[in-house]
């Protein structure tokens, strides 16, 4: 019986068991699996052959896809609640794609995460990754844009400021949009126009100003190198979705802009800076948001980008 999706968590987040990569990962390569110590400050952290981060080409992928198979079992119990979306090793374009086969093919997700972070120096537009969008699309695999913390990976602006709440509030929000500019105006959404791409935990006010910014690049010729056949407000709305806190004050203003059904919202449980309990409620008791808005928001959009319309 098909089940009716009216609020979905675009974003939720687990917290892995300490055992998964004793269990999950390839028996040949068990010897080498991550483990919790002891650090000398008294801290547990993950030892990954004997650093903080794998160091040996292709390990990567095998970390991956341990994950997804736990990521898969976690998930089975609940097959019409939970979705679990993949983790793919883009150090390597090659093993990348071959972990969104089977990702898809044997696990069923129905979408992958990466950083919006450069790889190996590479933006989201290098003619490098075009055979990684193609095979998204081709899969009907949806692509979601998360940022993190660091982990050895370059952030925009970082250098700047100290503190962890500024950096933070920096690279969430500049490297998303920079990623943002890498698919739009880069190219990406233009050649491949049926791939999905969502822009999350990043806050979504920033969209407007910055798709506005493009399209009066795009409509101006003594800026506009971007060979793009339509504007860049154009293939969000064809491509692209974004992901809102609940207590964005932007929230309404922002629906008329791009479209309620461009809306996705998260918990980002269970982290503690997220919301949780009740974040449905904060959006749903929005006075100055229609109900259609509402309805949109907490589900329609989710459904879209992740598709989930017929399940």
């Amino acid at each position: 019986m098909t089940r009716a999706y009216h609020i979905i968590d675009a974003d939720g987040h687990v917290l892995e068991p300490v055992d998964l990569w004793d269990k999950y990962i390839d028996p040949a390569y068990r010897d080498r699996a991550p483990r919790m110590i002891v650090d000398t400050d008294g801290k547990e952290r993950l030892l990954v052959e004997g650093q903080v981060l794998g160091s040996k080409k292709g390990f990567n992928v095998v970390m991956c896809r341990a994950y997804n198979r736990w990521l898969a079992d976690y998930c089975h119990p609940y097959p019409d609640r939970l979705f679990g979306v993949a983790m793919l090793p883009m150090q390597s374009i090659e093993l990348a794609i071959e972990e969104m086969r089977f990702a898809r093919r044997e696990l069923g997700m129905r979408g992958g995460f990466l950083r919006p972070n450069p790889y190996n120096g590479r933006t989201l537009h290098d003619p490098a990754y075009a055979p990684f969008w193609e095979e998204a699309q081709d899969l009907d695999f949806a692509i979601g844009l998360h940022e993190g913390a660091s982990g050895g990976m370059p952030q925009v602006g970082v250098d700047r400021f100290e503190t962890r709440g500024a950096r933070h509030i920096i690279s969430h929000t500049m490297e998303m949009m920079l990623a943002a500019m890498s698919v739009i105006w880069g190219g990406v959404c233009d050649r491949y126009p049926r791939l999905r791409i969502a822009f999350l935990e990043s806050g979504g006010g920033w969209i407007a100003p910055w798709l506005d910014r493009m399209d009066r690049h795009f409509d101006d010729q003594g800026f506009n190198d971007s060979g793009l056949s339509m504007r860049p407000s154009e293939l969000f709305q064809r491509n692209c979705w974004i992901s809102f806190e609940p207590v964005e004050g932007c929230l309404g203003v922002l629906a008329d802009y791009i479209g309620p059904h461009k809306i996705l919202w998260a918990t980002d449980y269970p982290h503690p800076d997220g919301f949780f309990p009740g974040a449905p409620a904060l959006i749903a008791g929005r006075p100055e948001l229609s109900e259609a808005t509402k309805r949109e928001i907490l589900g329609g959009g989710a459904r879209r980008f992740y598709g989930l319309e017929g399940s």
